[in-house]
């Protein structure tokens, strides 16, 4: 999945820099990213291009350049390996692609972008799903062997505390997704006790 992400990303960085056909990412955008535009054009009850449906998944696949991928791709290797060895390759790609549905959810309810087709990207919202599970496990760890949870809620103030200053960073907001962030959190919260750490693998404090 790295290996998409990186293969994906470099044939879209070539076409910006000339050194493949040009439009590359537009087109792919066009066709795989998630846009709120149609989604509360879904809500209003408007036909909207099949595109949506698929976009709720491979809007993970693609991403906003270099930087973003190598962010997303050294946390999807590092969490995701994790994920593998608790859950197995099924879980981790259940969970995945779960949480990055549940994060374009999220995004399109709560995101305002009005009139303007802005696309949403990258893996970042199923990346907060995998932290969504982990913590999950590590709240019903420290709950059974009745542990502080000093480092559980300081852990959760720092991921939003992320959140808020990208978020100001970009102005309004709309260079972070933090809507999806939140729902993949979510989503993988909830989805966590639907999955059962092998033995050996029970996760402590992250």
């Amino acid at each position: 999945m790295a290996g998409a992400f990186i293969a994906i990303e470099g044939v879209l960085t070539a076409s910006d820099l000339g050194l493949a056909p040009q439009g590359l990412r537009f087109a792919a955008y066009r066709a795989f990213a998630f846009f709120d535009i149609y989604f509360d054009a879904m809500l209003a009850g408007r036909a909207v291009p099949a595109q949506l449906w698929w976009s709720l998944v491979t809007h993970a696949f693609l991403h906003g350049g270099l930087l973003h991928l190598a962010m997303n791709t050294a946390v999807f290797l590092a969490l995701g390996a994790h994920l593998t060895r608790a859950v197995g390759e099924a879980g981790m790609l259940a969970l995945f692609f779960g949480t990055a549905v549940a994060g374009a959810l999220l995004f399109g309810l709560l995101a305002d972008t009005g009139p303007s087709f802005v696309p949403m990207v990258g893996a970042s919202g199923a990346l907060f799903g995998f932290l969504g599970a982990m913590k999950r496990w590590e709240w019903r760890y420290l709950a059974a062997h009745d542990l502080p949870r000093r480092r559980f809620w300081s852990t959760v103030l720092a991921l939003t505390a992320v959140n808020v200053v990208l978020s100001l960073g970009f102005g309004d907001g709309g260079g972070v997704a933090w809507q999806a962030h939140l729902g993949g959190f979510l989503a993988g919260w909830f989805a966590a006790p639907l999955m059962t750490p092998r033995r050996g693998m029970a996760i402590g404090p992250i």
